[in-house]
């Protein structure tokens, strides 16, 4: 596979954009706008979800995934509604939502399982994101906004090594069947940018990282990142659609991004507070 120079520009512009967008929510805003960002983007997730249902022949009820990410989020502020209910009031909900008529009773189960998914898949990713970004330390500051960013580095590290990596020495096919693009060149390209971006977060602002701590967080970040794609790319592949959306030029929409995140995110955010910080 040769290297496209014009995807290649077009792929580096987007996250050049991206990474400015996200460091003025980050870093100059209130943490409440990035919260509200996160909001925008289960919404529009929400909508690349449904066309994903509907590639399948089935209806995306929205309230329990939209739930789900706003309640994950409101918990931050509003610390009474206990987390451990949210997964309880999602699946009431989904398997509520098989009584609202017209009622297609061999469709009923399918469209519950596909609104647990659009909810996990999207609540997993974002509302971690939301938690990571509220991490603080004992001096608290800016340890939270810091991991945050480190995290989406590693994402996006891993992610355009491997399109390099991949388009100039992929040959062995990985899923040639769910992903035919994506090859084991390009998957350890994947890993050494992980790798690569473990180490400036290390060197230069993560001073409690340790080689081990980047070489688990690589592991974290880039092997749970290439199932996460494979999983999204079967959904694609089964509902016949190439990117679930277009908001990212040369990336794909909002469930193109989330992909590499959503079995990521969680894990990081407890290695990073447990392990790492041995916070509380």
């Amino acid at each position: 596979m040769a290297l496209n120079m014009q995807t290649l520009g077009r792929r580096a512009a987007t996250a050049f954009v991206a990474i400015a967008v996200l460091v003025v929510f980050v870093f100059y805003l209130p943490k409440v706008f990035f919260h509200v960002l996160l909001v925008g983007m289960a919404i529009l997730g929400v909508q690349e979800f449904e066309r994903i249902a509907e590639g399948f022949g089935f209806r995306l009820f929205k309230l329990p995934v939209f739930f789900a990410v706003f309640a994950g989020i409101a918990n931050i502020y509003f610390p009474f509604f206990m987390l451990e209910w949210i997964p309880y009031a999602v699946v009431a909900m989904a398997t509520l939502t098989s009584l609202i008529p017209p009622r297609d009773m061999k469709a009923t189960l399918p469209q519950v399982g596909i609104c647990l998914m659009g909810a996990a898949y999207l609540g997993l990713a974002l509302v971690s994101m939301a938690h990571i970004f509220q991490i603080s330390n004992a001096e608290g500051g800016w340890i939270g906004r810091m991991l945050l960013v480190f995290f989406i580095m590693q994402v996006w590290f891993g992610d355009s090594f491997a399109y390099i990596g991949g388009s100039l020495f992929g040959k062995n096919k990985v899923a040639p069947v769910i992903s035919p693009g994506k090859t084991i060149e390009g998957t350890a390209a994947n890993l050494i940018g992980c790798f690569v971006a473990g180490l400036i977060g290390m060197h230069w602002f993560l001073p409690e990282l340790s080689y081990k701590d980047v070489t688990y967080l690589t592991l974290i970040v880039g092997g749970l990142g290439f199932f996460g794609d494979l999983i999204e790319s079967t959904w694609k592949r089964g509902s016949e659609i190439k990117d679930s959306g277009s908001l990212f030029p040369g990336h794909g929409g909002i469930l193109d991004r989330v992909d590499s995140v959503f079995l990521t995110a969680p894990v990081y955010f407890y290695y990073m507070r447990y392990v790492v910080l041995h916070l509380d």
